[in-house]
């Protein structure tokens, strides 16, 4: 469930958009100024602020210059000054959307799903690129052979393809194609066990049935 927090001074407002932001299914966290937002976001964990601009104490945008110092945030403006130099300074200030009062419901549900949609992908982009290199660490440093280095080394350079045992056979091996032969097979099946010791998923290396094999880190 997507946490929210709301900073608005404004009471009446902060309730009718907790309201509709609970029926949606969003866990709600509300703060009237820029102190108390950044408290909350100091003990829990939130996916997106929606902030305005005009509070006492600490207003919008030095709240956003601060959470954007501190914290990888998401920041969506919700204000009445709507005139295109105070979108300039709201942007500038780390907003990554800007939305002037009043707003429609459904314009601002659309905005919020936008952003959340795009910080899901972000993170899963993160977590692949955080798996791939601590797999690319680990294959380097497993005691392969010659010829297992440049099997994994041929199947990694046409990741995501299937690449037939044919053309590993000729390409890696050297040796003609022959159906019979398992020399290939067995390079394969070394393979896969050091992976497995070294605490790898085996089908990083995947058997495409009828083809021959493809490198799949996605499998790990």
């Amino acid at each position: 469930m997507p946490a929210i927090l709301i900073v608005d001074d404004d009471p009446k407002l902060c309730e009718l958009l907790e309201s509709v932001l609970h029926e949606e299914s969003y866990q709600i966290y509300i703060a009237h100024n820029g102190e108390q937002a950044l408290k909350v976001l100091s003990e829990k964990s939130i996916d997106l602020l929606l902030l305005d601009i005009m509070m006492p104490v600490l207003d919008g945008l030095q709240t956003a210059r601060k959470v954007c110092q501190q914290y990888s945030t998401p920041i969506l403006m919700l204000t009445a000054m709507a005139d295109e130099a105070s979108k300039i300074e709201g942007f500038e200030a780390g907003a990554d959307q800007y939305l002037a009062k009043p707003f429609s419901v459904p314009e601002l549900l659309m905005r919020i799903k936008s952003i959340l949609r795009r910080v899901a992908l972000e993170r899963v982009r993160e977590k692949n690129t955080i798996t791939s290199c601590h797999i690319e660490q680990s294959i380097q440093s497993l005691a392969l052979t010659n010829t297992e280095s440049e099997l994994v080394n041929y199947l990694k350079l046409h990741q995501g393809h299937a690449i037939s045992k044919q053309e590993l056979q000729i390409k890696v091996l050297g040796k003609q194609f022959c159906e019979f032969d398992r020399n290939l097979d067995m390079h394969i099946s070394n393979v896969r066990r050091k992976f497995k010791h070294a605490g790898l998923s085996k089908n990083i290396i995947f058997t495409v049935r009828g083809v021959g094999y493809t490198f799949d880190i996605q499998r790990a």
